[in-house]
């Protein structure tokens, strides 16, 4: 039996401008409103530009956001919170010339969305995303700062984040994640830094403490290496036909792509499934 559906946003869920295919659309209302299976959103995310799309989904899902730091409930209220102190991520990346965005759950707390180092390291990407989210962030000195955030952020070319990614982990060993995945600004990339054990599954696990779901009771599905935890855990984990083949390699399924209705097929699965279990 399925009880909970766990779904990617960006490459899975979600097509440009936070629209959504018809289709999957009708598909998603139709499986919520059963009442069977829990439906919630399993993002890198934060909470704000969520819910730009869940205002055209139809309905209230779970979310699971800020790649399994935080977690709000259908009245969006926070149900668990992971944050870190940033001062150390921040100082490595100025040491390799990098900025460091923070991110708030600000839904809770009030005040910016994220914060952004106010080293003299910006490069063109960051400036053109700080001043585009203007009005929910903050120029922060992180180093000095003692800031507790969710999630911390780059945006570069990639060889420059990895050079990041493996000085952090040298000096910090086994403290932080560490992924890199293609950035919304081609052709740059995004490294997500959050606390070691913090991801999607983790995020996924503590949910379904709360709602009293068994682990081999949940679908994943997803197109990125931040969504490996997940698909890699789950007993019904799919990747989409667009995704990075690293993680297709870890999916049990293999669904169509996210811009030709693959979610359909995730569904179809779901059904049969459910059906057999009575």
């Amino acid at each position: 039996m399925i009880k909970l559906l766990a779904l990617d946003l960006d490459g899975t869920l979600s097509l440009p401008k936070n629209q959504i295919l018809e289709e999957t659309k009708k598909g998603l209302k139709d499986l919520y409103l059963e009442g069977v299976v829990t439906i919630t959103i399993a993002t890198g995310r934060r909470y704000r530009t969520t819910r730009n799309l869940i205002d055209n989904l139809g309905f209230e899902p779970w979310v699971i956001c800020n790649g399994g730091a935080l977690i709000k409930t259908p009245a969006r209220d926070t149900l668990n919170c992971e944050i870190f102190e940033v001062s150390r991520v921040a100082a490595v990346a100025r040491d390799c010339s990098l900025t460091i965005f923070a991110q708030r759950d600000s839904e809770a707390n009030g005040g910016p969305d994220f914060l952004v180092d106010s080293s003299s390291c910006w490069n063109e990407v960051t400036r053109k995303h700080h001043e585009d989210n203007e009005s929910v962030s903050e120029i922060s000195d992180l180093v000095l700062e003692t800031e507790h955030v969710l999630v911390a952020g780059l945006i570069g070319r990639e060889k420059d984040l990895d050079q990041f990614s493996k000085a952090l982990n040298e000096k910090y060993p086994n403290q932080y994640n560490t992924i890199l995945v293609p950035a919304f600004e081609k052709p740059n990339y995004y490294c997500e830094i959050t606390s070691k054990g913090v991801n999607k599954w983790t995020g996924i696990q503590k949910l379904l403490k709360n709602l009293k779901i068994a682990e081999n009771e949940v679908c994943c599905v997803g197109d990125e290496l931040n969504d490996i935890s997940m698909i890699s855990a789950s007993e019904h984990g799919f990747a989409m036909g667009n995704a990075d083949e690293r993680l297709k390699s870890k999916a049990n399924f293999i669904c169509g792509d996210y811009d030709k209705n693959g979610i359909l097929d995730v569904l179809s699965y779901i059904k049969k499934i459910n059906r057999k279990s009575g």
